[in-house]
């Protein structure tokens, strides 16, 4: 097989990670390997769209020049067929255990053994969890620890055990590019799924100890990595990056979950240029935007954080 055919998502199974998977499947004719804790389910997730509508992608696909500077939303329905035809033969899907380095191993092992030393073009750490704390007071250590295992310590150590498969050297774009254009030209990509609340600059008003921490110590590694990749001439770049608002299990406290109305008004009864400006997704809408912020990536911002409008997000 060619050098970096091969894409990544850990946390496939359902939410964010489960719509990329859907994406990078249909859209591009990359390997796609998803990891969750239960792949046999995660494979019947991915391929069962009967459930799905057409991805709305919000974020502006004709935008040239750079991200952040012109991002505006922009309503487009992508046809139905693309995702009712995904390409089954494309998709792997591996057992992991992202709070055990054994697993993470394991599952790098499996997918050297399949595609080679030199396979990987993407790997997006999507997997997280969310405890809210509103004071001091309410910082628990078992809930801590989760959460600095899954958002902080699991993607530096997928990072450890994949990042050595990733391709040395990309044959430059053209008509034989496996994804279609939605990774950067000529360039590997590590994303990392950061939040807004983990920006120490832009808290301003506390509470969230252990999830605005844990976000906060992955950006770390994300500039680390980064860092990394240019001393050692890697083609790839290593970013984080911020979804909004996104209706998942992981938000539901406060979204209502998948297709909640949670807050009054939202959802159904906003445009698209309502909610764009809240920053508030479902979790196909989200994943779409993310796999266009990536797509238009460049060397030099890497290392550094972006949202779903491709704006810098500060440390």
């Amino acid at each position: 097989m060619a050098p970096g055919n091969v894409a990544v998502i850990v946390g496939a199974s359902k939410g964010i990670g489960l719509e990329l998977a859907r994406i990078y499947l249909s859209q591009t004719n990359l390997q796609l390997v998803a990891l969750s804790r239960n792949a046999e389910q995660a494979r019947k997730n991915i391929l069962d769209t009967s459930s799905s509508s057409p991805l709305k992608v919000l974020f502006d696909k004709q935008k040239k020049g750079g991200n952040g500077d012109a991002a505006k939303p922009h309503a487009q329905q992508m046809d139905a067929s693309e995702l009712s035809h995904l390409d089954s033969s494309r998709l792997t899907t591996i057992d992991i255990d992202i709070k055990k380095e054994d697993s993470i191993r394991s599952a790098s092992e499996d997918v050297r053994k399949k595609f080679g030393d030199d396979s990987l073009r993407f790997l997006f750490n999507v997997a997280g969890v969310l405890n809210v704390e509103k004071n001091v007071g309410q910082v628990e250590y078992e809930e801590m620890l989760q959460q600095f295992q899954i958002n902080t310590f699991a993607p530096l150590l997928t990072s450890k055990h994949f990042v050595p498969l990733f391709a040395k050297k990309l044959k430059a774009n053209g008509d034989d590019d496996l994804s279609q254009g939605l990774l950067p030209h000529n360039l590997g990509v590590v994303a990392n799924m950061s939040a807004r609340v983990g920006s120490i600059a832009e808290n301003e008003k506390g509470g969230w100890y252990s999830y605005r921490s844990s976000k906060a110590a992955q950006n770390q590694i994300t500039r680390s990595l980064a860092h990394e990749f240019l001393m050692k001439k890697t083609p790839a770049l290593c970013v984080g990056l911020h979804p909004g608002t996104v209706r998942t299990g992981l938000s539901e406290a406060f979204t209502g979950g998948p297709g909640g109305k949670k807050k009054p008004g939202s959802a159904q009864q906003e445009t698209d240029e309502q909610r764009w400006a809240r920053g508030e997704f479902e979790a196909d809408e989200a994943a779409a935007n993310l796999s266009q912020v990536i797509a238009q990536l460049k060397q030099e911002q890497s290392g550094l954080i972006w949202d779903y409008k491709g704006d810098q997000v500060p440390y």
